[in-house]
Parts: structure tokens; sequence; C-alpha cells
């Protein structure tokens, strides 16, 4: 790393009031006041409404409003560029001028030690090079569990995380962003059943994003996590909680299961130093990454039970490893 304390990039567009919990949560970390803020502002669309445009401007007053790190410097787009090219161009930006990064969108709220464990994370794994990503989410243990006798606080994960999440420059640059090998996973079932260890839905974005439905650019990412062997690393108890999962997200629907009511505020990290893909954490991911229909009595019944407080009664259970 090219300084102590990696610069964290925050992209913002219309949504004031998550834009605000943001912020004040970042504020709150110990380390925010040792850092550095970029904040990127996406511009209008070119027919937004008057309600858009009201939003914009408040988003804009308020990540102004206050000295939210050290130092903040915010970068105003005057058209809409969409989150994925803003994401990719900004990240860039950054990381070729600083070395690292940390990434949010403007619907995370963080952990009071999530840039500690992040930049702690980064120094540790800077020169693991087969580590391409740091991840500060992870799902809550209702829908994932992690196996009682496992003696670290960050596990292997063969997908990376966009919730919250670090890199390197060395890493992000070796991204393809046109997806050369695409043409040549069409034809191979045995190249998308293995990308797809990552999830079975993996491929499937990778096939909505090269077709223009889906307007992302984290399966770009992954595609170079996967042609170069490479691992994320993923806490195993959450430093961010996603409040887009409300509806309001670009590429989210509403789904609270996937929402972390108790954030992680650990500081000293057992990291893994031999990067192993633990089989019942990889099963577990899979399984829960899953687009396996679920009958409608099941999710009926599953609400129910995490309405009361318990875990999904109905699991849709797939393996990697048998």
């Amino acid at each position: 790393m090219t300084e102590s304390l990696a610069p964290v990039v925050l992209f913002v567009y219309n949504r004031p009031w998550h834009t605000s919990q943001t912020l004040h949560a970042l504020m709150q970390n110990k380390l925010a006041g040792q850092s550095t803020l970029y904040i990127y502002c996406d511009g209008p669309k070119k027919d937004a409404s008057d309600t858009t445009l009201y939003d914009i401007r408040a988003v804009r007053d308020i990540v102004r409003e206050k000295q939210w790190c050290k130092e903040v410097i915010v970068v105003e787009a005057e058209e809409n560029k969409g989150l994925a090219l803003s994401i990719r161009n900004g990240v860039s930006e950054i990381i070729d001028r600083h070395g690292c990064v940390i990434v949010m969108e403007d619907d995370l709220v963080t952990s009071p030690a999530f840039l500690t464990y992040m930049n702690k994370a980064l120094l540790h794994y800077e020169n693991r090079k087969s580590v391409f990503s740091i991840s500060g989410y992870n799902l809550p243990s209702t829908i994932m569990q992690i196996p009682p006798d496992y003696n670290y606080d960050v596990y292997v994960s063969l997908r990376n995380g966009s919730w919250g999440w670090a890199s390197w420059q060395d890493r992000w640059n070796q991204i393809d962003w046109e997806v050369k090998h695409y043409p040549t996973m069409q034809k191979n079932t045995n190249i998308q059943e293995s990308f797809n260890r990552g999830g079975n839905d993996v491929f499937e974005m990778l096939q909505q994003q090269q077709s223009g439905k889906l307007n992302i650019w984290s399966i770009q990412f992954t595609m170079a996590h996967f042609v170069n062997h490479a691992i994320s690393i993923v806490p195993t108890i959450s430093y961010v909680d996603n409040l887009g999962l409300d509806g309001t997200g670009e590429n989210c629907s509403i789904n609270p299961t996937y929402r972390n009511n108790t954030l992680c505020t650990n500081e000293d990290i057992k990291f893994i130093d031999i990067l192993y893909e633990d089989k019942r954490i990889i099963n577990a991911f899979y399984s829960t990454n899953c687009n396996v229909k679920r009958p409608l009595w099941q999710k009926i019944i599953n609400r129910l039970s995490r309405m009361v407080g318990k875990g999904n009664v109905f699991v849709i259970k797939k393996k990697i490893y048998c």
C-alpha cells in the first residue's frame, strides 16, 4: 500500500435519506478522522423528473453538510453516467492514484470497525496475489451459518462482494471489461459450471450483462477472479448492512432476508493465512446463492418463521463439495 490508510470512495445519486445514513455511520468509524473520502455524485438523466432533480440536489447538499472524514473531496457529474460506469471510472481514477481503495455505495451502513477491518485486511493480503478483493459484507447467520469450530474471523470465497469492498491497483487493472472469454464460455458448459461455483446465478448475470439487460460492473470483477484463479476474503460476521434492500437500489429488490441487524465490531481480526476453501462454508455460500425456485407454500412458511425470530425452515441445499 502506498499510504498508511486506504482512501474511501463513495458513489451517490438521488437517495438523500440513504446517503445521510451511510455518511453518519461512516463518520462514526474510528479511522474516519484519519481517512480521505472521495464522493462521486452522479448527474441527472435527460428526462429526469422534478422530484428526481430535487433529490439529486438534496444529496449534493448532504455530502457537503459535514466533515465526514479527515478530508472530503466531492466530484459532481453534470450528466448521468449510471452506477456501473460511475464505479468503473471512479475506482480506476482513485486506485491508480493511491494503489488501493475502499469502495462504498449510498445505501450501506457500516460498523464503527469497518475501516479498521478493511485497512488491516488490505495490508495483510497485499502481497498475496491470489486475493483479488476484500468484502465487508457477509450473509446473515439466519441464512448462512459459519461452523462453530471454524477458527478464523474471515473465510475464502470464490465470489467477490459489492456491498462494501476493497482492492488493489494491480488486481483491479486485470479486469477485462469487454469479457473477451465470453464467446468461449457460451459454448462450453464445463466452464460455465466451473464459473458457477460461486453461485449458480453467476453465469446468468454475465449473460444478462453481455446482452445489455443488466447494467452492472461487478460481474466483470467476478470474471477477473475466475480467470485468474483468485479469491475474495469475507468476514464471518458482517461489517455492513444494506439499506438498499428496501427496493430503492438499482439492482436490488425488496429482500429483508439479507439485512444484517447486528454488525461486527471486532478490530482484533484473526486472518486466515493458508488460503484454503473450507468445504462447509463454500457449500453453505453456494446453497444460499442458488436461484432454484422454492414453492410458494415453503416461502410463506419461511417468512412466518423469520417473523418470529427463527431461521428458514426450508432451504434449497446445493453443494460443490459432497
